[in-house]
């Protein structure tokens, strides 16, 4: 009996142990919802949940791929800049408890001022009102890590950066259609609003994977004003950078193109105008200039369309080389053999419909041979071709084997198939015969260089291209590497001499279309055209023409092709010979120059330093292992060369231009042009350039002060 009224005390009080626990669990609840304390230990538990902080997470963005010329110059990059914006609101600690919200605003206003350049006043009304945080505007907008670093160094609390990353073109109008433009794209990625840099055109869209790299991620406790704890990052993956792509385009030969373009149509005033240079062996494409065209910094885009890859165009005579090419390549003509000349009069059913006209209102050059014909752009002398010399299956079999009326893919850009008039419907053989004087069918720039590499490559064509390689931008490793590709064999070896013969006789005797193309020092050849314009209403438009013209150099074994046409109710061979005489030369020169060794090269995106001291600006370039060239003898910087933000190589010369007025004459030795030009604009001289390619030779010698508007000539090749 004893021993169970034990166990039922025992019970008893395990049974009260138990239900002062609940009890003390509940009150301890109730006590922790009320006070925010443990009510045993009366720790602050409220307190240490908030100083534990929360999880958060944040992508990393991967830095976008370099886009290189083939020389190795930048021509698209990232570029960082800064949004400074004042925290205000008191609740905003530093993980110490400390302000981290602006607490003098007078000191402030006073210290930013003179950096940001906006008014001390009206800084200080912007920090006075009663709002969370508030921004500079424009003034505190677009600020370079430079300025960054010069607030930063104020050691002001509140005053805060967002880092924006954007795309910079440093010779922005550069081949723009087919660089294209990449910018800040808004997504979604994994629950997280991020702005990411997206390929939208030209090259940056067609290798936007390649560029694009992989984005990081950090996983971090953070407290209630986002700072990170001390030991709070809980993982980390580093993003990987996009890779680098170089191009086949040339820096000085599309730098000389353009200039000689933009010359052209101020003196004609084209509606349109494109022309592209080709590495005749390999088929680089060295240099494509457009008019009009748009910078891809500012995106002034009026019209979308590549004019060399895209707009079909009637190109007139240009054309007339195929032509020549199937009959003597088929043994069907004697270029020796003479037909009459001045109409051709177009039947059916012995009605004539149509009435063919040579250029010179019909009057022609009496009785001459094809050769002549050639020479002077017959159309006669073609329509005689096709109706009497030529095997039309034959010279389809070539168009379609010379790649035309068919669309393309040169490394992802698209270009156009253009039109065969003679394959529509019903009976045909009028735009049979146009086509073969380039009317009544289009063709795209870029289908006229590849076709015309025929007749530089013993009667194979080589297929363009446009990117030369893609590489990891932190091993250096190529990835791709393109490779020249030629198509099958079109043409023969003499059926290549005796068209090349032909071209070379439209360019040297005189009374031929391109007399005016003739070079004295390099053997030029090539052929002209002229081509009526489609009018959107129907019809021709009226004085309107395409004035075309296909050239390679030199003529015993080309090296250079050359396509150019602009469109426009003016036209002058002297005109646009100049800029095929300067786009040949540029060409040459930097095919012809001996490999240098390769040097491996680092970059560097330069800060602003205008308003800066020489010595400092000096010190900085100095220790990125660039050169700097200081453009009087001033002690404060009033602008540079390459302008703030401009990714840069090792390589580079930096141009610093004082407020002193004393400038003497540099050594210019090795300088290209674009540093020429930039030193003359900021000495204010003249420079006359003589030649292409790197500076060897200038008027005025070294240490020689300069005076304004003086003129300096220098030699380059």
């Amino acid at each position: 009996m004893a021993l169970k009224k034990n166990n039922n005390q025992s019970a008893k009080i395990i049974y009260c142990i138990i239900i002062a626990v609940i009890v003390c669990m509940v009150l301890n609840v109730i006590y922790l919802g009320a006070t925010g304390k443990h009510l045993i230990s009366g720790n602050d538990i409220e307190g240490y949940a908030k100083d534990r902080g929360e999880s958060k997470t944040e992508i990393l963005p991967a830095k976008r791929g370099t886009i290189y010329s083939s020389d190795n110059e930048v021509i698209a990059s990232d570029m960082k800049t800064y949004k400074l914006y004042a925290i205000l609101s008191k609740t905003h600690l530093t993980l110490d408890k400390q302000p981290d919200y602006v607490v003098d605003k007078e000191k402030t206003a006073k210290e930013l001022s003179p950096i940001i350049g906006m008014d001390e006043e009206d800084i200080l009304n912007r920090l006075s009102k009663d709002t969370y945080q508030v921004e500079f505007g424009s003034y505190g907008n677009n600020l370079s890590s430079l300025v960054k670093d010069q607030i930063d160094a104020l050691n002001l609390p509140g005053l805060e950066f967002e880092e924006i990353t954007t795309r910079n073109y440093r010779y922005g109008d550069f081949a723009s259609y087919e660089v294209g433009y990449a910018q800040a794209v808004t997504e979604e990625i994994k629950g997280k609003t991020v702005q990411n840099i997206v390929g939208q055109m030209g090259i940056e869209k067609a290798f936007d994977e390649e560029l694009s790299g992989e984005d990081g991620e950090r996983t971090y406790l953070a407290d209630n004003n986002n700072n990170v704890l001390p030991n709070g990052i809980l993982s980390e993956t580093a993003p990987v950078a996009g890779n680098d792509v170089y191009l086949t385009i040339d820096s000085d030969v599309q730098t000389e193109l353009d200039m000689q373009m933009e010359k052209m149509v101020k003196e004609l005033k084209p509606e349109k105008a494109t022309c592209g240079i080709m590495d005749a062996k390999t088929g680089k494409l060295l240099a494509i200039s457009n008019y009009p065209s748009f910078d891809p910094n500012e995106r002034d885009i009026d019209n979308y369309v590549d004019l060399f890859f895209n707009e079909p165009v009637e190109p007139g005579s240009v054309f007339k080389s195929f032509v020549y090419g199937n009959a003597i390549n088929d043994h069907k003509l004697d270029v020796n053999d003479t037909y009459q000349s001045g109409k051709y009069y177009y039947k059916v059913n012995g009605k004539t419909v149509a009435t063919i006209r040579d250029h010179n209102n019909g009057k022609g050059w009496g009785t001459i041979s094809y050769k002549q014909g050639f020479y002077y752009s017959s159309n006669t002398g073609i329509c005689h071709m096709l109706s009497e010399k030529t095997d039309k299956e034959s010279l389809l079999q070539d168009y379609e084997d010379l790649g035309f009326f068919k669309e393309s893919n040169i490394d992802g850009l698209e270009s156009a198939a253009g039109f065969a008039g003679y394959k529509r419907e019903g009976e045909r053989t009028l735009e049979y015969l146009t086509t073969g004087f380039g009317q009544g069918s289009t063709f795209t720039g870029l289908q006229l260089i590849r076709a015309y590499s025929a007749f530089a490559n013993d009667g194979k064509m080589v297929e363009p291209y446009i990117v030369e390689k893609v590489v990891n931008s932190d091993t250096k490793e190529a990835l791709y590497q393109a490779k020249t590709q030629y198509s099958k064999q079109i043409y023969s070896t003499d059926t290549v001499k005796q068209v090349r013969d032909l071209l070379k006789g439209v360019i040297n005797i005189e009374g031929s279309t391109g007399y005016n193309y003739r070079m004295d020092d390099v053997n030029l050849i090539g052929k002209t055209g002229t081509g009526q314009v489609a009018s959107k209403s129907g019809g021709y438009r009226s004085g309107f023409y395409t004035n075309s013209f296909v050239g390679m150099a030199p003529y015993d074994d080309p090296q250079v092709i050359i396509v150019m046409w602009y469109q426009g109710s003016s036209a002058s061979t002297v005109e646009s010979a100049k800029v095929v005489q300067a786009g040949i030369r540029a060409a040459l020169n930097k095919l012809n120059e001996q490999p240098s060794q390769v040097v491996e090269t680092s970059t560097f995106v330069l800060d602003n330093y205008t308003n800066q001291s020489v010595d400092y600006a000096k010190d900085v370039l100095s220790n990125r292992q660039l050169s700097s060239l200081v453009v009087g003898d001033g002690n404060v910087i009033v602008d540079q060369y390459p302008k703030a933000q401009t990714e840069v190589s090792s390589k580079s010369r930096v141009f610093l231009q004082t407020n002193g007025t004393n400038i003497t004459m540099p050594s210019m030795t090795g300088w290209s042009r674009k540093e020429a030009e930039a030193f003359g604009a900021m000495a204010n001289v003249e420079i006359e350039f003589k030649g292409v390619g790197s500076i060897y030779e200038q008027s005025v010698s070294k240490g020689t002060k300069l005076k304004a508007n003086q003129k300096i000539t220098v030699t380059a090749k």
